[in-house]
């Protein structure tokens, strides 16, 4: 990929925690690349979403409507009507039982909102107290990758879902 004048598509994260010595443009990392007009993958934004088929399976309907079944879409993020921002590799040549959408292996989950887009439920006591209280909740990522549940107060105040379950009970 190193090569002067190639054209490529990829899909990258944002790093805001890391200083270059170029002291120019924005540092990402790079979390997948091809040739142009070679596209293998998709960054979107979307909506998870449960579909009662083929003994019943997750989605994701982005918000230009186009369908994807994720593969390998990580417990978490199961949940019906969650909105995500998530990037993904095409799965060609895959064949699935679902019948629904384009398979997609999902590579990265960088931001994810379980009250956005008015979500039945989670699994997670934290986020569901976070809920039930009548807060928002939402999973961020730390520089290191690693996530982490935050409970988002009506004034804009943000705290850890688990310290502020824990406080509670």
């Amino acid at each position: 990929w190193l090569v002067d004048g190639m054209n490529v598509t990829f899909v990258a994260q944002v790093r805001e925690d890391v200083a270059t010595i170029g002291q120019w443009g924005t540092p990402v990392e790079v979390i997948a690349i091809d040739k142009a007009g070679n596209t293998t993958f998709v960054a979107a934004n979307g909506t998870v979403t449960y579909i009662d088929l083929e003994g019943g399976f997750y989605g994701i309907v982005t918000d230009d409507g186009t369908r994807y079944l994720p593969l390998g879409l990580e417990e978490r993020y199961r949940v019906d009507g969650m909105r995500i921002t998530f990037a993904g590799k095409i799965a060609r040549d895959t064949v699935t039982i679902q019948q629904w959408g384009v398979p997609v292996e999902i590579l990265a989950v960088p931001w994810a909102c379980s009250s956005c887009g008015g979500s039945a439920g989670i699994a997670d006591p934290a986020a569901v107290w976070c809920l039930e209280q009548g807060h928002a909740y939402e999973i961020r990522k730390n520089p290191d990758g690693s996530e982490y549940g935050v409970c988002i107060f009506a004034n804009g105040t943000v705290v850890d879902a688990w310290d502020y379950y824990r406080q509670n009970h």
